[in-house]
């Protein structure tokens, strides 16, 4: 399918991962006695049973090469974000530490193309803040690139190939209602500001009248009907709504103090080209042509002969895990997710050199194929995407611990686990989570959240420098049990 949009001179119009080793570790479970934490951490559990929240809950100790604590390890549950875990656990195995994303910008018969592939992290504001840049970045990058060419005008179209991604850019397990949040970020081999677009309230000078507010990326590629008003007290109420499938938003709510907040785009590679359109006539660059999404590619997946590549955006895997773990964004478990699936050899089950096109199913077998090499019961878990916002995800306690486990004898041991939030950083540290000083330094894990499941897993350091290995999943909980959780995991590592 080719997608088109049209571009005058000064506006643009939108047309539209030692097997044995852990085989032996981790074998045929013998439930341990429940010493462990005492009666406090029953006490806790037992509450907790009683308004019928499930649990499964394992710790392991790798240097005993035994199990600390179980209760229901093999039940598997909604993980929430920990199947994060696996996904970029499956990635940094199958992929390589050495795997990067590269986004290829060339010039072709007078067309500028884009050369997607399926990186996460183009345009994401907390990069670009960390390396003290903009969200545009890339594109200045472009600019330049044609400026030492000489080039103010592109006779030609720009030119988009996406295909090492399908076009199923939202999940059919996601709820739908929720498919204008951050968090639903539609996915896509070529994505721009987390696929969202930031808006930025103000209040007006008087209550009762509209609310001020200022785009970023400032585009016109989505359609703003305001209805947000200002007040004169009490707390912001704000939300922006978006119907699927549309770039048409409406802002409403109440305004009484300056406040960004989040609203996911339709179609993120256009949305990229689009901006980047805008960048480039803004600064000078004529285009004459259309914004086109195509698949440039023959049909033995060769591209033109004839194609200058002048630049090449490279993003590390290295830099994508901690956003995964550590920050928790949907979107770029999402992305490894389908990474995975387009470098799967179904016939191998091995990553392939030549990639075909990344998808959730295909991703799914990358993952199980994955598991089954660590040889985790089928039954532990099941795999619908990568991020853990589906409900169809499943992972039992023992699972996870074995995923961990795995990992923590690999060569990309610190990789793995430092991608992860710490009392010191990402979800941990956001709330307020072992904030005690006694874990400074102590506790690697990754959270979970949803309506129905809370989950916490990772990795806790021991005196002598060791680990313990521990997974926590809670499902149909009457009542936060975050706090539970980090109850247990203090009471067994203290």
């Amino acid at each position: 399918m080719t997608l088109s949009y049209t571009m005058g001179h000064f506006m643009i119009r939108r047309i539209i991962y030692l097997l044995l080793l852990v085989g032996s570790c981790l074998g045929p479970f013998s439930m341990p006695t429940r010493a462990a934490g005492g009666s406090r951490l029953e006490q806790v559990i037992q509450t907790a049973e009683a308004k019928k929240t499930k649990f499964s809950i394992y710790f392991y100790d790798p240097a005993t090469d035994k199990p600390i604590y179980a209760h229901n390890p093999d039940t598997p549950l909604i993980p929430a974000s920990n199947m994060k875990l696996i996904t970029t656990a499956a990635a940094l195995d199958q992929l390589g530490p050495d795997f990067s994303y590269q986004t290829r910008i060339a010039l072709w018969q007078g067309n500028l193309v884009v050369l997607a592939a399926g990186d996460p992290l183009t345009g994401d504001p907390v990069i670009a803040q960390r390396r003290q840049k903009d969200i545009y970045a890339i594109f200045q990058d472009i600019l330049e690139q044609l400026r030492q060419r000489k080039i103010t005008a592109l006779t030609g179209d720009l030119l988009i190939d996406d295909t090492i991604f399908d076009d199923q850019r939202f999940h059919p397990s996601w709820p739908v209602k929720q498919s204008d949040k951050w968090y639903t970020a539609q996915i896509s081999a070529l994505n721009f500001n987390d696929n969202c677009i930031d808006v930025n309230f103000a209040p007006a000078a008087q209550p009762g009248q509209i609310a001020s507010y200022t785009l970023c990326p400032d585009t016109k590629y989505v359609n703003i009907e305001n209805e947000c008003k200002t007040i004169s007290s009490g707390s912001n109420k704000l939300g922006g709504r978006r119907p699927q499938d549309t770039n048409n938003i409406t802002l409403f709510g109440k305004c009484r103090y300056s406040q960004t907040i989040n609203v996911t785009i339709d179609r993120p590679s256009a949305y990229f080209g689009f901006v980047l359109a805008e960048y480039l006539l803004r600064n000078g660059i004529d285009i004459n042509g259309k914004l086109i999404i195509k698949n440039l590619r023959d049909e033995k997946g060769r591209l033109p002969g004839d194609l200058e590549i002048f630049l090449t955006h490279t993003t590390p895997i290295r830099e994508v895990l901690p956003e995964a773990n550590r920050r928790s964004l949907n979107m770029v478990a999402e992305c490894l997710f389908k990474t995975l699936g387009a470098y799967f050899d179904p016939n191998t089950s091995t990553s392939s050199a030549n990639p075909a096109q990344g998808s959730w199913p295909r991703g799914r077998l990358a993952v199980e194929a994955f598991l089954k090499k660590l040889s985790i019961d089928p039954a532990l878990y099941q795999i619908d995407d990568g991020s853990g916002m589906s409900y169809e995800n499943r992972l039992s306690a023992r699972c996870i611990t074995r995923v961990l486990a795995y990992m923590l004898t690999q060569p990309t041991a610190d990789l793995y686990r430092e991608s992860m939030a710490t009392p010191e950083d990402g979800t941990l540290a956001k709330h307020n989570r072992f904030s005690e000083p006694q874990y400074d330094g102590r506790i690697f894990a990754k959270t979970g959240f949803l309506n129905r499941a809370v989950a916490l897993s990772g990795y806790a350091k021991t005196e002598s420098g060791g680990f313990i290995i521990f997974s926590l999943i809670t499902n149909d909980h009457t009542q936060n049990p975050i706090g539970d959780l980090d109850t247990i995991v203090k009471e067994i590592i203290k």
